[in-house]
């Protein structure tokens, strides 16, 4: 009995490490700069961005045209940006944050 007890426990801790690895977030986009992860936004305009992270680090960016309108950004959302520098800060992609790198 104590054989099958630790052979299941074995495997409900293969199952659930797999299911953290597959929701390992992908690759960078091509001509992805730098990424910002678990970020939160904190002041919006047309053309300026405010995002802090978990340690309460402020980043404060110059955005361009690529950037959605403020009103999608909800106060209570963590996301991934995926950014390029340039004269401005180009957006390339952004995605709401993995659970376990959610910290706030």
């Amino acid at each position: 009995m104590k054989k099958i007890v630790i052979v299941a426990a074995v495997f409900v801790l293969v199952l659930v490490l797999t299911k953290i690895a597959n929701q390992m977030p992908p690759d960078p986009l091509p001509g992805t700069t730098f990424a910002l992860k678990a970020q939160r936004v904190v002041q919006c305009s047309p053309t300026e961005i405010t995002l802090v992270d978990s340690r309460l680090e402020a980043t404060h960016l110059m955005k361009d045209e690529s950037w959605p309108d403020c009103s999608v950004f909800q106060a209570d959302d963590v996301l991934d940006f995926y950014l390029a520098r340039g004269g401005r800060t180009r957006l390339l992609n952004y995605e709401k944050t993995a659970w376990w790198r959610k910290t706030f």
